[in-house]
């Protein structure tokens, strides 16, 4: 475990409709005004595109290999401001489209995640194919960080911390202001039933669909599901810091994990 604070930052950002280039750019300029001494910085889920659900024939237009620009792009950041990026982007393998998470080290290191759970009432699954792994864990600077996709936060098994496996659960997200409500328990409910700290990110604004996602919807909850830092009205940037020593004094204390019901995933 650290003997420092893991420092993360959120950026909630209306992603500007199907245009990745822009939405680049609107990275870069965050980037430039976040603080210094960042371990990780979190994207909302297709943060380049937008939530492309209606428009198979645009989805694969604007898809991208993993060897693609976004990619590249964010390996060349997370090299030049030595921190690691996660999020999601609209990905193309075999011809087929995945909503696929990331996370890119400042070595050069990437971990990829297609989004299992799909959000069919959304018709996410007429456009992308599912997943078919569990979201993996990373091990960054001494924190195990657990990376899902916005449907993903349904499902408690599917995110179950099985004897402390990770430290952090990182959620990536187009989640509606309709909804809001929902997000904000779910978020919570996941860092107190295991015992960790939860980063929600969500994308704000409108999309192309008309679809409204607010805004100062992103935020950070302890191990208690206590919120520690959240988007406020004047800045997309949201900073925290996180102290693996008072997560794993609380595991000690309160070693509810202990007690978890053994189960397999298939």
């Amino acid at each position: 475990m650290l003997n420092r604070n893991f420092n993360v930052v959120l950026i909630e950002d209306n992603i500007i409709w199907g245009d990745k280039n822009a939405n680049i750019e609107q990275l870069k300029r965050n980037l430039r005004k976040m603080p210094h001494g960042v371990d990780l910085v979190v994207l909302p889920e297709l943060f380049t595109t937008g939530f492309i659900t209606g428009d198979k024939e645009q989805a694969a237009e604007l898809a991208e290999r993993n060897t693609g620009d976004t990619i590249s792009t964010l390996h060349q950041l997370a090299s030049e401001y030595q921190v690691a990026m996660c999020g999601s982007f609209l990905a193309a393998t075999a011809g087929q489209l995945f909503n696929r998470a990331f996370f890119i080290e400042p070595n050069g290191d990437d971990t990829f995640y297609d989004k299992r759970h799909l959000f069919a009432f959304g018709g996410e699954d007429k456009v992308y194919h599912h997943g078919h792994t569990q979201a993996h864990i990373v091990r960054f600077r001494g924190m195990n960080i657990k990376l899902a996709v916005c449907y993903d936060l349904r499902f408690p098994v599917f995110l179950r911390n099985v004897r402390n496996c990770y430290d952090v659960l990182v959620v990536v997200a187009n989640w509606p202001e309709s909804r809001q409500h929902v997000w904000r328990n779910l978020l919570m409910a996941r860092a107190i039933e295991n015992e960790c700290y939860v980063c929600g990110v969500n994308r704000a604004g409108t999309d192309g669909y008309g679809t409204y996602y607010g805004h100062c919807s992103s935020f950070i909850c302890d191990f208690k599901g206590k919120v520690i830092a959240e988007r406020d009205e004047l800045s997309p940037i949201v900073p925290a810091s996180l102290s693996p020593a008072s997560l794993e004094q609380f595991r000690e204390k309160f070693p509810a994990w202990r007690d978890a019901d053994p189960f397999t995933l298939l």
